[in-house]
């Protein structure tokens, strides 16, 4: 890892190699005492133990939530621990290998297309997932002039959605609002509510359960943006000589996504208690979101294309990027899941 590259992983900080690796060892033993006390699994006899690293709870890696609550993960014989993590953060432990799978989508292209040996694999959510909300004092776009957006870090999706929302409404992202960091989703909707932010993009989820508080939505991204927010994503060597674990990971979570579609009650009921939201939030929620997530884990070229582009305008990057330098969807043509009519 050049250290150019890891300063725009840790939100453009310059660091020593010396520093990165005592980063790298800190974060390994973290992992090492932390996750099976916070996110245990039932364990299985010969199940091959993998570790996922997502954001924050959501919508976003529901699948994945579906996925562990109805086995389709013991079915492909594979014990998985999931992990949560900053963006930046999650990228780093998948190229140490800490981790064994990145649901970050945002910091995995710009990873990507910077030069680390990663590529995405398969698309969950093809389009966002997010509601831009705000304090009630918000009464349009144009309020948030001079006002703060709490993100959950900076260089990641949520940032780049609330700059694309500032301008939408015709504002300057760089000189007229203060974007800070304030944590995950339902850290950010309590910042929200305790009025020590002014705005934050939140989880569909969440956005219902905070206009049920008072909050007002400003906007809903997937009316204004084609983009995708989240995919799973490996190192190149472990597609190499992991490629059947791989493969098995996907199959798992593609399962949990046509369980979700096909079974609105069922997943209503998993959402009301994994994002702890009442009954009529969740199937708001549900309602709004479905449409959203990738049938067989493809995501459309044009939205792949655009997300591309923008990355290399984020990191100043003039050369061309082609689509194969940053997914590799021959693990789904291999798997052929059905498509949904």
């Amino acid at each position: 890892m050049t250290r150019s590259f890891a300063a725009q992983l840790l939100d453009s900080e310059p660091r020593t190699r010396a520093t990165m690796n005592r980063s790298m060892v800190f974060f390994s033993l973290w992992l090492l005492v932390l996750t099976p006390l916070v996110f245990p699994i039932d364990p299985l006899p010969s199940a091959e133990r993998v570790t996922i690293a997502s954001v924050s709870p959501g919508l976003f890696e529901f699948p994945l939530v579906v996925a562990s609550k109805k086995g389709f993960f013991k079915e492909e014989n594979l014990e998985v621990v999931k992990v949560q993590m900053q963006p930046q953060i999650s990228v780093m432990a998948l190229v140490a290998g800490d981790v064994d799978y990145s649901l970050s989508w945002g910091s995995s292209l710009r990873a990507v297309i910077s030069g680390l040996p990663l590529k995405v694999v398969a698309g969950i959510a093809h389009r966002p997932l997010h509601v831009l909300m705000a304090r009630t004092n918000i009464k349009s776009g144009k309020d948030l002039k001079g006002r703060k957006i709490g993100v959950d870090s900076f260089a990641g999706t949520m940032e780049y959605l609330s700059r694309v929302a500032v301008r939408h409404f015709g504002l300057d992202p760089d000189r007229d609002v203060n974007i800070v960091i304030s944590g995950s989703s339902p850290t950010r909707l309590a910042a929200l509510q305790a009025e020590a932010i002014d705005a934050t993009p939140v989880d569909i989820a969440y956005a219902v359960k905070g206009e049920e508080a008072g909050l007002r939505r400003l906007i809903n991204f997937a009316d204004i943006l084609d983009l995708p927010i989240s995919g799973v994503s490996v190192t190149e060597k472990k597609l190499s000589t992991d490629r059947d674990q791989v493969k098995r990971v996907i199959r798992a979570i593609l399962k949990g996504t046509r369980f979700m579609k096909d079974n609105r009650e069922a997943t209503i009921d998993f959402m009301s208690d994994a994002l702890n939201i009442s009954a009529s939030q969740a199937a708001r929620s549900y309602d709004v979101s479905m449409s959203s997530f990738s049938d067989d884990g493809y995501i459309p070229e044009k939205g792949l294309m655009l997300n591309i582009q923008l990355t290399k305008e984020r990191l100043k990057i003039a050369r061309e990027v082609p689509l194969n330098q940053v997914v590799d969807w021959s693990l789904l043509s291999e798997i052929k899941p059905q498509r949904r009519k």
